[in-house]
């Protein structure tokens, strides 16, 4: 998607770069998707403040940077959107990139990710494939199909964000067809994200950079809405 097309899409409030949300600098609208990791403007302001966290606390919650995530995500003709968070992209015939869904990964944070195959290995339907662990505790992704392992794909336990894709694998296209959800089904798991993530800043006004309670502060979803609750939002996501 062209900016141009990103910018008529998202009102003036939603563009704003979370630097500009934080009253740290003056004038400065998010030209990336807010995928900061790549953003060399972000990069010059951590070196600049030394601590980016507290500063991004100030006039941002992290409802609000979850939403945005989210804003920047549309549907791509071009991937095949699996059952259970899982996403793939042919690139030659039976032979495909496997990632996880741009919709679950936003929700994700401060994650270490356990990669469970190897090189050459059939993965079966309902086994895991990766596990997440974080302060808030584990979660898995199943297999929605049966696959083989060509290869992995860089180690995305680095950055999830920066690339979705995990895995090269070889399936046959009827398992990819029956293990999909169409259009439709992926508008109504996107509509179901934002609703779940308009819950919590309904639920939880922005108390600005501590928790209610006056304690540390909130930088992740988990601390905001507790362990339990964020786990059900994952599992909600990947059905």
């Amino acid at each position: 998607m062209s900016n141009d097309n990103f910018y008529s899409e998202n009102s003036y409030d939603m563009l704003k770069c979370i630097w500009m949300a934080s009253n740290v600098v003056e004038y400065k609208l998010c030209d990336k998707k807010f995928d900061c990791e790549n953003c060399q403007f972000d990069k010059v302001m951590r070196n600049y403040t030394g601590d980016v966290e507290s500063q991004i606390a100030i006039g941002q919650d992290v409802a609000s940077i979850i939403r945005r995530k989210l804003e920047s995500i549309k549907y791509d003709e071009k991937f095949i959107y699996l059952k259970n968070s899982f996403v793939v992209k042919e690139v030659l015939p039976n032979t495909y990139y496997l990632g996880v869904n741009p919709i679950f990964i936003s929700f994700l944070d401060n994650v270490a990710i356990i990669m469970e195959f190897s090189q050459g290995r059939n993965i079966l339907k309902g086994q895991t494939v990766v596990q997440f662990f974080g302060e808030w505790g584990t979660f898995s992704l199943t297999a929605p199909m049966n696959f083989l392992i060509y290869d992995k794909v860089n180690n995305p336990a680095d950055d999830l964000a920066k690339s979705k894709w995990i895995a090269i694998i070889g399936a046959i296209p009827q398992e990819v067809s029956n293990s999909s959800i169409n259009k439709s089904g992926w508008q109504k798991l996107y509509k179901e994200s934002i609703k779940s993530i308009e819950d919590v800043k309904s639920a939880h006004p922005k108390v600005g950079p501590t928790m209610q309670d006056g304690g540390n502060q909130i930088k992740y979803l988990h601390q905001l809405i507790g362990k339990e609750k964020f786990i059900s939002i994952l599992n909600s996501l990947s059905i």
